[in-house]
């Protein structure tokens, strides 16, 4: 039989693992946030980008974080984010990891972007705020999310489209089309002319000139 000594240490191991299960604690993703928070806003962009890298988030070459990164989800690790190789990102960007994102190569986010995975359903009178639903974001190759944009669980937004600023993405996006508006509605189609005269910029000069 265990010694009431021994069971101490059992209890205090249980007690911590239920504690991290509450609070859905990731030290990767807190170190992430800590550091991108860290440099100031559009300098050292390739230091805080390799920081973050090293935390655990896939971040494709050439891809530039120029601003704060803010993740979040209960339960859910970096694992969760990849960002494509030549995507610029502004920032702050709020990534909420209940569920996967990608953002796909050479996309370009402007500043105070929202990219949340977890929502919920309508609920009962009593309660309207009803069962939590989670859904994966998926941003093409090629798009440009403005600023201000929010875009919610289970979008795709697809290959060479563009997102105007302050728009509330409900529904996928399809490829080569502006939508705009809340919630965000089809403006017109765009030319899917291929091209690949952006892949031959220097991202550190081209990142000094975009400002979302």
């Amino acid at each position: 039989m265990p010694s009431v000594g021994s069971r101490v240490p059992e209890r205090l191991r249980a007690m911590r693992e239920r504690v991290l299960e509450e609070i859905g604690f990731d030290p990767r993703k807190a170190i992430g946030t800590v550091i991108s928070h860290a440099f100031p806003q559009f300098s050292f962009n390739r230091t805080r980008t390799a920081i973050v890298r090293v935390t655990g988030v896939r971040i494709g070459a050439r891809s530039l974080l120029m601003g704060p990164l803010e993740l979040t989800g209960a339960g859910t690790s970096v694992d969760h984010l990849s960002i494509g190789a030549d995507t610029f990102i502004t920032g702050p960007l709020h990534v909420d990891l209940g569920a996967h994102v990608r953002i796909g190569n050479r996309v370009r986010l402007g500043h105070h972007v929202v990219l949340l995975t977890r929502n919920h359903e309508i609920g009962s009178p009593d309660f309207r705020c009803g069962l939590t639903v989670m859904a994966p974001i998926e941003i093409g190759d090629g798009a440009w999310i403005a600023s201000c944009v929010t875009i919610l669980p289970g979008v795709r937004v697809g290959k060479g489209a563009v997102v105007a600023a302050g728009a509330v993405v409900t529904r996928d996006v399809a490829p080569n089309t502006l939508v705009a508006g809340v919630p965000a509605r089809v403006v017109r189609e765009l030319d899917d002319g291929a091209s690949d005269a952006g892949n031959r910029r220097d991202p550190e000069r081209d990142a000094e000139r975009w400002r979302p």
